[in-house]
């Protein structure tokens, strides 16, 4: 999940597995004890900061989804369960992204869920991956704080992107499910007041800085003030616009603001 601390890792992530463990270019895996693990690694070795843990609580679909996403971005992982099974092992596992499978679960479900892993802490990015693409459930991961989403209607090739780029410090919302999930927020804030005299000069600068996605730092330095006085400044436009997080800051002032002309 997006923590403050969160570090950058390499946009590839390295494989632990040795070259006899792997037959035309695929790694192979094991079930063992109702976990998925990636074959060829060299016991007692210590296990490398790169793993990609995949949360799925059926065995068939778990090792399916391990098994894509290995061919597809080269990228080791091990598959567990559930939450409970991957905190009680975050440690040994060192996970680079955690990917919790909500497929066939609802907004609710995967609510409980990334707030067991938010509670737990640690800093690992969260992709949630879902066979629907529900605003409802959108909105749900958008304010658990989670790095990305990725629906069932998008190629192999994009979700490998997509976890790259989550690898690297990013995040990914599909353009669809950001629209569908504004749309959602709009209507929750329908009978709030509009947006003239809603906001100060500086505060509309921060909101286009944050629109255009930039930290704390980099505003503070552009519009010259001090980071902690950002600070202030986004949690007041937070509460202004009853927003849970900067991602729903960035879209619900895209449809209430136009461009700054300062």
């Amino acid at each position: 999940m997006r923590t403050s601390s969160q570090r950058s890792v390499p946009s590839k992530i390295a494989s632990i597995q040795d070259k006899p463990a792997r037959q035309n270019g695929t790694p192979r895996a094991s079930e063992a004890n109702g976990e998925l693990v990636a074959s060829g690694t060299v016991p007692g070795a210590v296990m490398m900061p790169m793993s990609v843990v995949i949360i799925e609580r059926r065995a068939f679909v778990r090792g399916c989804i391990q098994s894509i996403l290995s061919e597809a971005t080269t990228l080791d992982g091990v598959g567990v369960a559930s939450v409970e099974d991957y905190l009680a092992r975050a440690e040994q596992l060192k996970a680079a992204i955690v990917v919790l499978c909500a497929i066939g679960l609802g907004a609710r479900e995967a609510d409980a869920q990334l707030s067991r892993l938010q509670a737990a802490g640690g800093g690992v990015p969260v992709v949630v991956m879902s066979d629907a693409d529900d605003p409802e459930l959108v909105m749900t991961v958008m304010d658990k704080g989670a790095n990305g989403f990725m629906p069932a209607d998008i190629s192999l090739e994009v979700a490998a992107h997509a976890l790259r780029l989550v690898a690297a410090g990013g995040q990914y919302f599909p353009a669809g499910s950001l629209l569908a999930a504004r749309k959602l927020m709009a209507e929750r804030q329908s009978s709030g007041p509009g947006p003239k005299g809603m906001f100060t000069r500086r505060q509309v600068a921060v909101i286009d800085a944050l629109r255009k996605g930039k930290a704390n730092k980099i505003i503070a330095y552009e519009l010259n003030m001090c980071e902690s006085t950002v600070k202030v400044h986004v949690r007041n436009i937070m509460k202004k616009l009853n927003a849970k997080n900067r991602t729903e800051v960035a879209y619900l002032a895209s449809g209430l603001l136009q461009e700054p002309s300062f």
